[in-house]
């Protein structure tokens, strides 16, 4: 026999999706109705900062400005694969690290963002240095400048940019289960002000408190399946109620879809990060048939605080160092394209790499970097108009020079594009009509050109 405590201690307990602010935005039933228009987007957060300057590295006559800089966390020549062409009036080279990705940028399915970042308006280190620049709340701190990016609007409106895009796009018709957030509860890229997140695990757990939800005859499933059912005469209780069911239909779906399934094809490496794009290789050609038909999965990934031993492996916290993490990230990036294009969504899916913030040009005590501003991020897709490095600009790479935003010459690169610019692109391909940019990310009506153009529509 069930007993009360032990059925509220159940209630309590996070399964497979999480419980979220309502159900506007998404529908309950399993459709079986394929959507012909379908896309998604990945966006991966690297967690900590990740440091641009050793990921691009000018390789002609401005590396030696560059070695100079940050001798002792500097990459040598021998440890950059060259590009193709030349960007901003450079030759460059890519971390090796990242040496799997070449073939993805030389197809044109990969591209990279050169210095962007959080920006309230278009500024210049000049008005950052002489105290005239408006720049974005609590710049340097991780978090705020991770919710930042991802769309955090202050704590009147904690929504990101992912989910108002997805309310915007949908306005009162539901949408089959829009906003994911893989292994990282419930991530401000897909927070909205009325919806839900599906919070999922990559691991297709199929419990819910102590439901088995793969056993239809289970006490607990069936006591939470009729628990789904209960009707309340308060707006609170009943609230309470249709959110609790759509969770418990959310982790049933899930079931279903492992139950369905197999393993995409790709060579997925046995790691975190590989884990949580095979699990949304895996689940989209499911989504997609059961009637979805835009979704942007959140993926925030990584130790890149790298304040010491970025370059070595000799640190004895357990912490990789940044060039181990952006091999885990190149191998996961080469899988996941092959498996989406294998399960022909290659033109439908799209990844989007972002950090919080770059790191200082100048070296940490502890042969690392500190907090900082712009830096490089990456796009991946065969809508992706790949090949190129966009902006109008490198940094030039010299301590106190005409790009160098810090009163103490340390290397601080103001973003030369905005993360709201880099994020209206794909939300526009994934269907947002662009007179609803501002509404979703505001600060776009401070800059004349509102997206990048790397990106087909």
């Amino acid at each position: 026999m069930t007993h009360r405590r032990e059925l509220l201690k159940m209630l309590s307990a996070t399964g497979a999706v999480g419980l979220g602010a309502g159900l506007s935005m998404l529908s309950l039933d399993s459709s079986s109705a394929s959507s012909a228009a379908y896309k998604a987007l990945v966006v991966i957060h690297l967690n900590g900062g990740n440091d641009g300057n050793d990921l691009l590295v000018p390789t002609d006559a401005a590396y030696t400005d560059y070695q100079k800089s940050r001798p002792s966390i500097a990459l040598r020549k021998d440890d950059l694969v060259n590009l193709s062409s030349q960007f901003f009036g450079h030759t460059m080279g890519l971390n090796r690290a990242m040496s799997a990705l070449v073939p993805l940028f030389n197809q044109r399915k990969l591209g990279f963002i050169a210095n962007a970042g959080p920006l309230i308006k278009p500024t210049t280190a000049s008005e950052v240095l002489n105290g005239t620049a408006s720049l974005p709340p609590f710049l340097y701190s991780h978090p705020e400048q991770t919710h930042l990016v991802l769309g955090w609007m202050g704590d009147q409106d904690p929504s990101g940019w992912g989910g108002r895009a997805i309310e915007a796009m949908s306005g009162n018709r539901p949408m089959k289960a829009p906003l994911i957030s893989i292994d990282s509860g419930a991530s401000t890229l897909v927070l909205g002000q009325r919806s839900r997140i599906l919070n999922a695990e990559s691991n297709f757990s199929t419990n819910l408190g102590h439901a088995n939800l793969a056993d239809k005859n289970s006490e607990w499933t069936q006591i939470m399946e009729s628990l789904t059912r209960l009707q309340s005469s308060t707006n609170v209780e009943s609230e309470y109620a249709r959110t609790f069911r759509a969770n418990f239909l959310d982790s049933v779906e899930l079931v279903k879809a492992e139950s369905t399934t197999t393993n995409p094809a790709g060579n997925f490496e046995n790691n975190d990060l590989a884990r949580r794009l095979r699990f949304a290789a895996r689940v989209m050609p499911f989504y997609k048939a059961a009637g979805a038909s835009s979704q942007i999965y959140a993926v925030e990934w990584g130790q890149f605080d790298t304040h010491s031993n970025q370059r070595n492996s000799n640190d004895q916290s357990g912490r990789m160092n940044q060039d181990s993490q952006l091999a885990q990230l190149a191998n996961a990036l080469v899988a996941f394209d092959q498996a989406i294009n294998a399960a022909g969504l290659g033109d439908q899916v799209a990844v989007l790499v972002t950090s919080e913030f770059g790191r200082t040009l100048d070296p940490a005590a502890g042969n690392g970097s500190d907090h900082a501003w712009g830096s490089h991020w990456m796009v991946m897709g065969n809508s992706v108009q790949g090949g190129q490095l966009y902006g109008n600009a490198f940094p030039r790479l010299i301590l106190g020079g005409p790009d160098d935003a810090h009163n103490q010459k340390r290397g601080y690169w103001v973003p030369q594009l905005s993360s709201d610019q880099v994020a209206a692109d794909m939300l526009v391909w994934l269907g947002l009509p662009v007179n609803q940019l501002t509404t979703v990310m505001p600060n776009l009506k401070n800059f004349a050109k509102k997206t990048v153009g790397y990106i087909n529509g």
